[in-house]
């Protein structure tokens, strides 16, 4: 009994002292990272501030517009006879399509022709009668009015000839309608019409198929009143208008009154856009990814065009926007041995105008601004002299009443700040108020203050931090119940074989107790540990270890 209440000291003094070396441990760790007052510092997050060249987009949704749309539509009636056009393809420019039965129309151009030829029988017997009339009133032995009437046949003829010939060239051309050929180079859609049906100009069945050039295409994409302002003066119609106000203004005469029609035959070099023209091609750039459910970042802005159009002739007023029209060159691609075009037309696709390249641009995180009223702010990190002081705000004493000398350390600091653009990385450019190279505060504001004395981490540190395993051990932390430098592991020594702090040796005895063989239990209990003692185990427990209880 005497030997089983001192190894139950003996424990308990183990885990007395093991508990205060980690306490010791976590005391030394706390006064590293506290200030010269002994309170903790609060520990924020920071980044420096940063300055380069920055290009500013305008965003806006577009959709792709055939360059040309032709519909195949038939110009005379007839059945259909035959396809040379797989559905889907891509035809040149004058390629057959379809073929509609000919029979009939071959037979009316040769029925035109032989008409024609009837005629001109009957215009050169007419010319003869009138060559001969024209003898006989020469020797005045024909009157005056069978000659008129002579004259009048041979008119009539040829009246009936040149009949003949366009009954001879309609007949022609509906033969030539028969064969159905692009009139563009494109994209064809599927046939609507089999072989064998009826076919006619004004019939249900009048279009075969349609035609569409994809090669340039057109993106449409609207833009609001302001956009379209802002674009306007980059792409230069500020410069141009103030050319003109200015050649206008150099050319008044004496009396004030400018001369309008002067200017009009002497117009600038660069003139003012027409038809629509957006200005200098060279500035009118834009780039177009196909993949809208891509965030900016990611979407693949690989297609590039040129603004070429203003489409629209107002500002639509319900939405306030006006549409542009850019061009673009289609990527033909070899798919299954055979080309298609990788653009459709009907497609939304994410349009990036180039607005402003801004030349050493100040950079920070979005995340790092506040707010207070109308003014934008951010909390900075920098040296200067801290003057501990108390929860009343005022000096900290000693233990012997003197103040608490000031000392350097980091401070919070607020700085008012003007702020421009917010790019695609959610960095946002800051017009004036701070410097390149300042440390500014990006987590912990809500527990930082102005003036405060703080402990700060960059965001490198930061991440590393958070990407480290959940349960690594440094420094004699316990984490999820485990204490390193005492070698305990949740809660259980290695030859104590103590578990959660209680004696297995004590709960032995008792259960043995209960079955009224204390000596054969205490001999069961108290048996040699065969397995290898662990080198951070209490020596006393090893050297001390009896066979059997000792007699009372």
């Amino acid at each position: 009994m005497y030997l089983k209440i001192t190894k139950t000291l003996l424990l308990s003094v183990f885990f007395t002292l093991v508990l205060f070396a980690q306490s010791g441990c976590g005391q030394k760790q706390a006064q590293n990272s506290a200030g010269s007052a002994g309170t903790p510092k609060t520990e924020v997050v920071t980044d420096k501030v940063g300055q380069e060249d920055v290009q500013l987009y305008m965003y806006v949704e577009g959709r792709t517009v055939p360059y040309q749309l032709v519909d195949i539509r038939v110009r005379v009636a007839g059945y259909l006879e035959q396809w040379f056009f797989v559905s889907g393809a891509i035809v040149k420019e004058g390629e057959r399509l379809a073929l509609i039965e000919q029979d009939q129309f071959q037979v009316a151009l040769d029925a035109a022709k032989a008409e024609l030829a009837l005629n001109e029988a009957k215009a050169a017997l007419a010319k003869s009668n009138l060559d001969r009339a024209k003898q006989l009133v020469e020797s005045k032995t024909f009157s005056i009015e069978e000659f008129q009437s002579r004259q009048a046949e041979f008119q009539t003829a040829q009246a009936s000839v040149e009949l003949a010939k366009t009954s001879v060239r309609r007949a022609e051309l509906d033969l030539q309608y028969t064969d159905l050929k692009a009139p563009i180079t494109g994209k064809g859609s599927k046939t609507q019409v089999d072989i064998g049906n009826y076919v006619s100009p004004t019939g249900a069945q009048s279009v075969l198929m349609s035609i569409a050039q994809l090669d340039p295409i057109y993106v449409d994409f609207f833009i609001s009143d302001r956009q379209f302002i802002d674009l306007k003066e980059r792409l230069g119609f500020r410069e141009k208008f103030n050319e003109t106000l200015k050649f206008s203004t150099e050319n008044e005469t004496e009396n004030g009154i400018n001369k309008i029609e002067n200017s009009k035959n002497q117009e600038p070099e660069n003139q003012e856009p027409q038809n629509g023209d957006i200005g200098s091609i060279d500035r009118g750039i834009f780039e177009v990814a196909l993949s809208t459910g891509a965030d900016v970042l990611s979407a693949d802005f690989s297609l590039k065009g040129k603004i070429v159009a203003v489409v629209d002739n107002q500002i639509t007023l319900e939405t306030g926007q006006i549409t542009l029209r850019g061009e673009l060159r289609n990527p033909l691609l070899h798919i299954n041995n055979r080309d298609d075009y990788m653009i459709y037309p009907g497609q939304i696709c994410r349009v990036r105008i180039p607005y402003e390249n801004v030349k050493n641009a100040v950079l920070i995180r979005e995340e790092a601004i506040q707010t207070d009223l109308d003014t934008k702010y951010i909390l900075t990190v920098s040296k200067g002299i801290f003057t501990p002081t108390d929860r009343f705000n005022q000096p900290l004493k000693d233990k012997n009443g003197n103040p608490v000398p000031a000392y350097e350390t980091d401070i919070v600091k607020r700085r008012d700040i003007k702020i421009g653009r917010l790019l695609d990385s959610q960095m946002r450019i800051v017009l004036e108020g701070i410097s390149p190279g300042e440390t500014y505060i990006v987590k912990g504001l809500q527990r930082a203050r102005i003036g405060m004395e703080v402990a700060p981490i960059t965001l490198e540190e930061y991440n590393q931090r958070r990407s480290e395993e959940s349960g690594t051990i440094t420094n004699g932390t316990i984490t999820n119940g485990t204490i390193t430098n005492g070698t305990v592991a949740n809660g259980t020594t290695a030859n104590g074989t103590a578990a959660n702090g209680t004696d297995q040796k004590e709960t032995a005895e008792n259960t043995t107790a209960k079955t009224e063989k204390p000596e054969t239990t205490a001999n069961q209990t108290e048996e040699p540990n065969n397995e290898s003692p662990n080198t951070n185990t209490v020596p006393e427990l090893q050297e001390n270890k009896p066979t059997s209880e000792p007699p009372k």
